[in-house]
């Protein structure tokens, strides 16, 4: 599929999307299309409602007001099967959340198994194979608390991975990390950007969304004030507003 064959027809579009908190609201009819092989960076200040907006894509925020169609299928609409869409947009999020009484094998397959219906082989099989493909192939017998906070990451998204999505929703997947474990975490992420896996990142790495993003979005107070490809972005800024943003965290 080409470029223009995807765009014909976004994966995601957010239609007029709002969020509100009692009397504050967060986000402000924001509209987005996102497609088929997009790495669509979002940055802004600390409280301008980046990860609010990335969790209202799968409903783990509800919006207050507009649509959000996947695929087609508007998932804010009451009859729609959050649970079936939720499967297909992986999510990490800043703290790692695994089971601590589980192996790091019994926490990628649970969900597969569960959730899925895939046999015990089927499941382990997958696995195995993504862990492999980290670099944590000898960790699968281990516990979490026997992992780094690097380690521990990578395992999250495999486990998000071993669900087949179609989409992959990263909120700051490196925020809780020390300096010296990001990049194992950017790595994974890089290669899935390689693979031409859709994602949507909420992060504060700049450098990181200028290498690997297709577009750049500048979200402040509940709306995005800019949208760019990353060499725009970040070399090119129109806004006085992004303008004063960059020169405070490049």
């Amino acid at each position: 599929m080409n470029i223009d064959e995807r765009r014909e027809k976004p994966l995601i579009q957010v239609q007029n999307l709002g969020k509100s908190f009692g009397n504050v609201q967060v986000l402000k009819d924001i509209s987005l299309d996102i497609y088929e092989g997009d790495v669509v960076f979002v940055v802004g200040p600390s409280g301008s409602g980046k990860s609010t907006f990335l969790r209202c894509l799968n409903r783990l925020e509800e919006p207050t007001e507009g649509k959000i169609f996947f695929e087609g299928e508007d998932i804010v609409d009451r009859r729609a099967d959050i649970d079936r869409h939720r499967q297909r947009m992986g999510m990490v999020f800043q703290t790692f959340n695994l089971f601590p009484h589980m192996t790091i094998l019994k926490n990628l397959t649970i969900g597969p198994m569960k959730l899925q219906k895939k046999s015990r082989e089927e499941a382990e099989k997958t696995a195995r194979e993504l862990l492999e493909r980290v670099g944590l192939a000898d960790r699968a017998d281990a516990y979490p608390s026997q992992l780094s906070g690097g380690q521990k990451q990578r395992v999250a998204i495999v486990r998000a991975l071993c669900m087949m999505p179609e989409v992959m929703l990263f909120d700051e997947p490196t925020s809780a990390l020390d300096p010296e474990m990001v990049g194992e975490v950017l790595n994974v992420m890089r290669e899935l950007a390689r693979e031409k896996m859709t994602m949507v990142v909420v992060t504060h790495e700049m450098g990181f969304a200028r290498e690997i993003a297709t577009r750049v979005l500048f979200l402040e107070d509940g709306s995005f004030v800019e949208e760019a490809p990353p060499e725009e972005f970040f070399g090119n800024p129109k806004s006085e507003r992004l303008k004063s943003f960059l020169s405070k965290v490049l």
